[in-house]
């Protein structure tokens, strides 16, 4: 449903085609406030991205402010849908937590990905209505390691060197500052991310046995 992915729940009926239209301008606008910002980002971005006219946003967004604000929740919705998605049905909470990293750092877009989430978070420092979407990604996050964490620890797979709040705390504090490495082009590569992520997972996790 798209209500699921950050969009509103659509009442009667919507022809195919407009539901269609509707995402590839959601996507194009969350294209543009990742290279212009939520400030400087204008339709014309939007429309010659997406390939339609102004018009045809209009007729789904009643204002500018509108659709930025729906495609940044569309883009962070589809982000937490990847995640949620990640090794369903995998028993084993270290290999779980490997698949995910996997997930994180072996996207084929994933410059462009933590562009977007480091200008999301500029944005967001300028917009209060935009704060809701970062804190709901830093929760979703947060639950996804957290419970792999206390999953680890309840099997005996893992004996943390610190709180599992604090542990979880690196785990993210290391995904920032990676994503902003590799948006900024600070020398990080994906598989460089990866070899850190897992190494401070491994490390603050107290990974046990041949994990």
């Amino acid at each position: 449903m798209v209500a699921e992915r950050g969009v509103p729940e659509r009442t009667g009926a919507v022809p195919a085609g407009a539901d269609v239209q509707r995402e590839r301008i959601l996507r194009a606008a969350a294209l543009a406030l990742a290279e212009h910002g939520f400030d400087a980002a204008r339709l014309r971005d939007v429309a010659n991205s997406a390939q339609v006219s102004i018009g045809s946003i209009q007729h789904h967004f009643e204002t500018r402010d509108a659709l930025f604000r729906q495609a940044f929740e569309w883009s962070i919705s589809e982000l937490i849908g990847r995640w949620r998605c990640t090794a369903v049905g995998e028993p084993d909470p270290w290999r779980r937590f490997e698949l995910l990293v996997r997930e994180l750092t072996g996207d084929p877009d994933l410059i462009r990905r933590c562009a977007t989430w480091t200008e999301f978070c500029a944005s967001a420092a300028r917009h209060e209505e935009l704060r809701g979407g970062i804190r709901r990604v830093h929760d979703e996050w947060r639950a996804l390691v957290s419970g792999i964490l206390a999953e680890g620890v309840a099997t005996g797979a893992f004996a943390p060197v610190m709180s599992q709040e604090a542990a979880v705390g690196a785990v993210m504090a290391v995904v920032d500052g990676c994503d902003m490495a590799i948006a900024t082009d600070g020398g990080m590569t994906p598989d460089r991310y990866a070899e850190v992520l897992l190494g401070t997972g491994r490390a603050v996790f107290g990974v046990r046995g041949g994990a």
